[in-house]
């Protein structure tokens, strides 16, 4: 059947205020079929700094309300009262016994009133009512809940996101705590985190900006509701709260449903908090951070930047970009191209109540960092005295207009955009009102405020090798928080089913209608997709050799794209698209290697025949490959200081062998041999390929085709066929656990990988998805709620069957999980995970809401207009020529718990899996950790090269 055209896309708002002071902000856009909505409140950690007060509420607001989450509420709130009552005592308790004797008091409150918990209802209500990708967000100045969500359930959304503004209720907080805890500990893993930590200290100080979000480990083990009542009281009130809606909805319909809703939240406005004012710098003041990473050396500038809505953001942002631009042409984009610096950046951050500029310099391994900052410091100058042109000044600004009406295409982006302003206090009309700002500045303006901050006055800050230290936690004794009515319903949910609602068809890609395709040469597909928002277009060409048949397009992705040809060097060359207002990037993944053109439809012929000199007349410079080679230095020492990148390989060498990506990338030895016409020799052999070629924009068919032809023929030996790329997975004869110690790291990552058979069939692929979502992917299943939810023994928990294209679909399957967990918590971790694998428990009553989940993927995942094309030709090239999705509808509609303990009774139960640990040996209990497999103590050189 035919479908109509795609509704055009619109980026009116339109603004209310509710009769209790809420703002709502409304974005009706029927392009794509779901809506965006968020509610954001202006509170963040500066409101509680150091505390971690906003953030750990916001975990909290999942967990219900009076009326969602429960069995009977009167009978829970007396266990809560007494809970609350003991966190008070805790809190002003420094006595070691008796805080444990307490926090074991509480654990044995928290158990009895789990008794009348329902949990993740509020999780499971959202996904009944079409929702997905349920999240929410803490930043320094407020707080975002947000989701995607089908149009027919607004009535739905509506009372469950107000419900939860007015009767939140803190259940199950011990458990939650331990989970924060488990988040913390996560993020003090990451290299930089805990160095980015103490430069915001010593860079806002006395500011609330200078503590972490998620608040200091004295304050999380300190936790007192009372503290979290007062500040949901204080803050989450209607004139501090916006709610945004972007998407496939009827304006007129909504504002009733929300005006009776959203106006029930109580009145009030917060108390003012006191203005902290941060001092200047006076002069060059010093400070070292210290960063695990030897061999590299690092230096940056930290300069006063301004607040958000600050009338200097546009020109700031200007001068911004003749520094650091898309195309490699800033100032300091040419201090690496020329080699004279490994890398150099300029970025900030403008909070509400204060900014920061950063220029961040990497010095070659054999210079100074004093030599880096000279050189900082004489392309700032540069800037200072507007010493660029005025071409240029033009481009940069053509390119913000790019990057704006971009972001404004599709409803994911515009949301973001709409969160944000509103956020920083804006109007729709001040957003515009900032574009024309930004149309009208003159190169004066840039001059003026690159004087104005770029001063003397400044935090010098030098990378020190080392670490900081951490706060090792102890695994709590407490025993295991389970509710007994884990799949109940609420009377609460009861009422919402009675509410109408209409169904509305799913929306699907057409190969046909929604693209024309066409085969203007052998080898040559063209998708176009015409664009009714602006006069930006794009072409990607994708010819068809990936990763996995030549690891060395790693290396050509880097080198590559810093080179010139005989007539136009690299500046030449990237300084003409830049005046023109265009960009090309070259990446590669597993499929193919892309070229991706972007501009505005009035230079596209000059453009594509910029870009078809440079692919066809592509020149080799062997002085830039030492750019590679230094990269690969720093590349090898930092990989091992990630207990993330580290688990990765591993796991990639369990599954495949020989034939990990971190075994057949180049090594350090590859990257010194190699030479410039290798690589040169290698993309005129990839350009050669079969191509898949998107554009969007708005010229006719003939045109695009013509150009396109014109500019990227194929030799006249024609294209070179495809080669699908395929890795045998690798079976293991017993059990096993591959173990990497990793000292200094607080979470151990866990890996599952299960080998098996092939599924052949749809209804068996479609079974395994199903599966998927009941064992491992989302809050509601069995993962996160036995591993998480109940026993707070991870932060981030996931399990899914990995099936190959459906082209292959003879091949193997493969199950595999992952979770990372405190390290004295992985024994513990590892036995509940391996039970559900061995004993998948069975809960009937939640397949209907399973099936709700999967609909509600396929609706909100209906790609935006310029990413149509490419998800036809991802499916097609999996081996499907219709839309997938349908026939998955279809057939899970039918499916119940039998469907899935087949496939599990077939597929999964008593095969033995394969484990992968990474992180601190020490911590495990080596007599219980053998009951899983024969221990396999793995180095480094077996599975990274």
């Amino acid at each position: 059947m035919k479908q109509t055209a795609p509704a055009l896309v619109s980026t009116e708002i339109n603004e209310y205020i509710l009769d209790n002071g809420l703002t709502v902000w409304l974005n009706e856009d029927h392009s794509q079929p779901k809506v965006f909505g968020a509610v954001v409140v202006m509170a963040g950690s500066k409101d509680s700094p150091n505390t971690g007060i906003a953030h750990y509420f916001e975990h909290m607001m999942f967990k219900g309300t009076e009326q969602i989450g429960t069995t009977d509420y009167a009978a829970e709130k007396v266990l809560l009262d007494a809970i609350e009552a003991k966190y008070e005592e805790l809190a002003a308790t420094k006595n070691s016994k008796r805080r444990e004797a307490i926090q074991m008091e509480i654990n044995e409150l928290s158990i009895r009133a789990a008794d009348f918990v329902i949990p993740n209802e509020f999780d499971r209500l959202i996904t009944k009512y079409g929702g997905s990708k349920l999240n929410a967000g803490t930043s320094y100045d407020y707080t975002v809940y947000h989701n995607l969500f089908s149009p027919q359930y607004l009535e739905q959304w509506a009372e469950l996101n107000s419900e939860r503004l007015i009767r939140p209720v803190f259940r199950m907080f011990q458990s939650e705590l331990e989970t924060v805890y488990e988040e913390k500990n996560r993020r003090d893993d990451m290299i930089l985190n805990r160095s980015i930590e103490r430069l915001m200290e010593k860079y806002f100080h006395p500011h609330p900006y200078a503590y972490p979000i998620i608040g200091s480990a004295e304050n999380l083990k300190n936790p007192r509701l009372s503290e979290m009542k007062r500040f949901f009281k204080t803050y989450y009130v209607s004139s501090n709260m916006g709610l945004i809606l972007s998407g496939d909805f009827d304006s007129q319909r909504a504002l009733p449903i929300i005006e009776r809703t959203f106006s029930r939240i109580p009145r009030g406005v917060p108390d003012a908090a006191p203005t902290v004012r941060i001092r200047p710098f006076r002069g060059r003041e010093r400070t070292t951070i210290k960063i695990p990473l030897p061999l590299l050396k690092a230096v940056a500038l930290g300069f006063r930047g301004v607040p958000a809505n600050h009338p200097d953001q546009p020109a700031l942002d200007v001068a911004a970009g003749i520094l650091n631009n898309s195309n490699g042409t800033g100032y300091l984009d040419r201090l690496m191209v020329e080699r004279r610096l490994m890398g150099a950046m300029i970025g900030g951050e403008s909070f509400n109540e204060a900014g920061f500029i950063g220029i961040v310099a990497v010095p070659r391994l054999s210079h100074t960092c004093r030599s880096a900052e000279r050189m900082i410091w004489r392309e700032l100058e540069r800037v200072k005295q507007g010493d660029f042109t005025d071409e240029i000044f033009n481009s940069l600004k053509r390119e913000q207009l790019r990057r704006h009406l971009t972001e404004l295409e599709d409803i994911d982006s515009r949301s973001q955009i709409m969160v944000r302003l509103f956020s920083q206090g804006k109007t729709w009309a001040d957003y515009r009102e900032e574009l024309a700002r930004a149309e009208a500045l003159t190169k004066e303006d840039v001059v003026r405020v690159a004087n104005k901050y770029f001063g003397a006055n400044y935090l010098f800050v030098k990378k020190k090798t080392g670490r900081y230290p951490k706060e090792r936690l102890k695994k709590p004794g407490f025993a295991p928080i389970v509710p007994k009515h884990a799949d109940a319903t609420s009377a609460y949910s009861d009422w919402l089913d009675r509410m109408p609602v209409e169904e509305v068809r799913p929306r699907f890609v057409d190969f046909t209608h929604d693209v024309q395709t066409l085969r203007p040469a052998d080898g040559l597909t063209l998708y176009i997709t015409p664009n009714r928002v602006n006069n930006i277009f794009t072409l990607k060409l994708s010819y068809a050799i990936g990763l996995t048949e030549e690891p060395r397009l790693k290396l050509l992705t880097g080198y590559i794209p810093l080179l010139g040809t005989a007539s136009l060097t690299f500046d030449a060359l990237h300084t003409r698209l830049q005046t023109l207002g265009s960009t090309l990037d070259l990446t590669a993944d597993e499929y193919s290697l892309t070229l991706k053109i972007t501009g505005f439809d009035t230079a596209f012929d000059e453009t594509l025949e910029l870009v078809s000199g440079f692919v066809s007349g592509v020149k080799a410079d062997d002085a830039k490959l030492k750019t590679l080679v230094d990269d690969a230095r720093v590349a090898n020492k930092a990989f091992f200081k990630s207990n993330n990148e580290v688990a990765e390989a591993l796991f990639e060498f369990v599954q495949y062998g020989p034939e990990s990506q971190f075994l057949t990338r180049p090594s350090l030895r590859d990257v010194k041999r190699t030479k410039g016409r290798e690589l040169v020799d290698l993309f005129r052999h990839a350009v050669r390929r079969e191509c898949t070629a998107h554009y969007c924009g708005t010229l006719p068919a003939e045109r695009v085709v013509d150009r396109t032809l014109r500019c990227f023929s194929p030799s006249p030996d024609g294209r070179i066929a495809a080669v699908a790329p395929y890795r045998r997975l690798v079976s293991y004869d017993r059990p096993r656990v591959f173990l990497y110690h990793m000292p200094d790291v607080f979470q151990n990552i866990i890996y599952v990988y299960m080998p098996c058979q092939p599924l052949p069939t749809l209804h068996e692929r479609h079974t395994a998805d199903l599966f998927s979502l009941y064992f491992g992917e989302g809050m509601s299943s069995l993962m996160f709620q036995e591993i998480r939810e109940f026993r707070s023994l991870a932060y981030y928990t996931s399990g899914a069957y990995r099936l190959p294209p459906y082209r292959l679909s003879d091949l193997p399957t493969r199950f595999v999980a992952y979770l990372s967990t405190q390290s004295d918590k992985t024994i513990d971790a590892l036995e509940v995970l391996d039970a559900l694998i061995n004993h998948m428990p069975e809960h009937p009553e939640r397949i209907d809401s399973l099936i709700r989940t999967e609909i509600n993927r396929v609706n909100n995942a209906y790609p935006a207009f310029r990413d149509i094309s490419t998800r036809i030709a991802e499916f097609r090239r999996d081996g499907y020529t219709d839309d997938p999705h349908r026939a998955l509808l279809d057939d899970i509609r039918r499916m119940t718990m039998d469907d899935i303990t087949r496939f599990y009774q077939a597929h999964i139960c008593g095969r033995k899996p394969v484990y992968v640990i990474v992180g601190n040996a020490h911590r495990i209990d080596r007599r219980r950790l053998a009951t899983f497999g024969e221990i396999v103590r793995i180095h480094h050189q077996e599975f990274y090269r």
